[in-house]
Parts: C-alpha cells; structure tokens; sequence
C-alpha cells in the first residue's frame, strides 16, 4: 500500500459539482493519488467531503473568485485539476486565470483546466473567440501556454448525459445529417482523468470518445431501448445557426440562449470530430454505449426532458 509521501497530491477545485464530485470519487479509487478537494461549501456534499478526510486529504473551503482563498489549499500540490463551472467569465476565465496563478505561486507542477470540450483545433481562434464558454476555454489555454506549469486537457467530445438532458420530443440537429458525434459520459470521463493523473509526468491532450454516431444512429438505439418512434430532425442549414447565434448575442452576450448556440456552432461543424482518440492507452477503463446508458437511466425518456434549445 501506498504511503501518502509516495502518491500524487492532488487538489480537485470545483469537487462538489457533477463533474467535479465523480473525478473526486475515481480518483479516490486510485491508490497513487491523494485527494484534496477545494469548494465553495462543504456541507454541500458532506459524504464526499467525508470520504476524501478519510483517504488522507483535506477540505479546503475556497473560491476561485476570491483570489485570497487559494495559496493555503495550493501548499504541496503536485497537479491542479479544475472542474469550475465553466458559464460565465467569472468563474470560467478570470477564475480560472487566478487558480493559474496562485498555483504558480505556490509551486504546482501541473495544471489540468476546465477544458472537457469538443475538438476544436480545427476551428480559427477568431470564430473560437465569438462562441461563448468556447472563447473561454481557448483563453485560459492561451494563457497557460508560456507559464511554468506542465499542462494536461481532457476532451471527451459531447457528454452523452447532456445528449439526453437537452434533447426535444425528437433528435433535432443542425446541419450535415450524417456528422458523426463522439459521445462520452460524464462518469466515463472521471474514470479517464483519475486513470491519466497517475502518471505524474503526463501531460498534453487526451481526447475521448466511448462512442461515434449520427444523429439517426442515436435515434435507432434510442428508439430500440425504450420502444419509442424518434425521428431526427433538422433545424437548418450551419449558416442559418450562426444568424441565430449573432441575433441572440447581440441581445444579451452571456444569456443562456448564446452560451448553447455557440456550442451548437462547434458540435454540429463536421471539424469538431476527433481524428484521434487516446482511448487505448487507458485500457482499464471501460467506457458506457449509448444502450447501457439508456438502460441504466430508466427515467431518461426524450419529451419529458424538452427544452427550447432544439439540441440532439
């Protein structure tokens, strides 16, 4: 067994959100790894809180918002992971610049962003810049670039919980009818990232993808699992998108409506599917299809969950 001297300190900034708490919980199973989370409120999650004091880390109560709260937590620290929030500057870029900051500071040796995004290194850095929590993550990107911290992002294309969650009574989709969505679950995720920090040298970026599939090819598993009918349908052309994306950002820059839309704009570009996945060096982890994922969420059903957002 491990001592704590011999394993990877960790901090998880952001550990009580979903994201956050399943990266806590799998990385708690990693014997190499020792566990300090920081959040806003403790008694959030006291289970999780509890079980992370009990493995040998500490709870820290901090902000990233309050610049002043992150040295102390940051003492000691071999790897920053951040599970911020990642709507709205605040948190997403200015919080995430002083967590950057703070860790350099206090001798961090590697950083891992709030990143957990599509592919979109194919995308010109000023169409990244006008689509909303996008320009964010490529900020914070840019910005780490030049400073004294090993850097490791993780990107598991579009989380398959979010394919449901924003799903209307059919598949809706903009666009190419045949683009290929690679689909990961947001535990599939936190299995891949726990996994990744035990390897304290590792660092670069990791795409992950348990499944790739058009929009009619979700709509047939679907409809074979929960006995239903869905038919995809189409929204309109990308071009037809990115006129309602200007339209909603020109009324409210940082509404809800424009933070989807220019997600939207990445998700549904045939450039935002991966050319290649780092699955395979992860063979411990296996990773959900869409049909066990359907039938370990009974309560999922398309409809009930129905948005405006006109998503897959």
């Amino acid at each position: 067994m491990n001592s704590q001297n011999d394993k990877i300190s960790i901090l998880i900034v952001g550990a009580t959100g979903r994201l956050g708490s399943l990266i806590t919980k799998h990385c708690l199973a990693q014997p190499k790894l020792l566990v300090n989370i920081l959040v806003r409120d403790p008694q959030k999650n006291k289970e999780l809180a509890a079980s992370v004091e009990k493995a040998g880390g500490k709870v820290w109560k901090g902000d990233v918002t309050q610049p002043e709260t992150l040295d102390e937590p940051l003492k000691g620290v071999h790897t920053v992971v951040s599970a911020t929030s990642q709507f709205g500057p605040k948190t997403a870029l200015d919080g995430q610049i002083a967590l950057i900051d703070a860790a350099i500071r206090n001798g961090v040796k590697r950083f891992s962003p709030s990143d957990y995004a599509e592919n979109f290194e194919k995308f010109s850095r000023e169409e990244l810049r006008d689509f909303g929590i996008i320009e964010f993550k490529v900020a914070v990107r840019e910005y780490l670039k030049d400073k004294p911290l090993k850097t490791i992002h993780f990107n598991p294309g579009v989380f398959m919980d979010s394919l449901f969650e924003f799903g209307a009574k059919n598949f809706t989709y903009w666009g190419n009818p045949d683009h290929l969505y690679d689909l990961t679950s947001y535990e599939d995720t936190a299995k891949y990232v726990a996994v990744a920090l035990t390897d304290e040298n590792r660092a670069g970026t990791y795409n992950f993808s348990a499944v790739k599939l058009t929009a009619k090819q979700v709509a047939d598993i679907y409809n074979q699992v929960r006995g239903a009918n869905i038919v995809p349908r189409c929204q309109g052309t990308m071009e037809e998108l990115k006129k309602a994306f200007e339209a909603a950002k020109n009324t409210d820059p940082y509404s809800f409506m424009v933070i989807m839309l220019g997600i939207f704009l990445v998700i549904y570009d045939d450039r935002s599917t991966f050319d290649k996945v780092h699955n395979s060096e992860f063979p411990s982890v296996k990773t959900t299809s869409i049909k066990e994922f359907l039938e370990q969420n009974p309560n999922i059903k398309l409809g009930q969950l129905a948005t405006k957002m006109g998503s897959l």
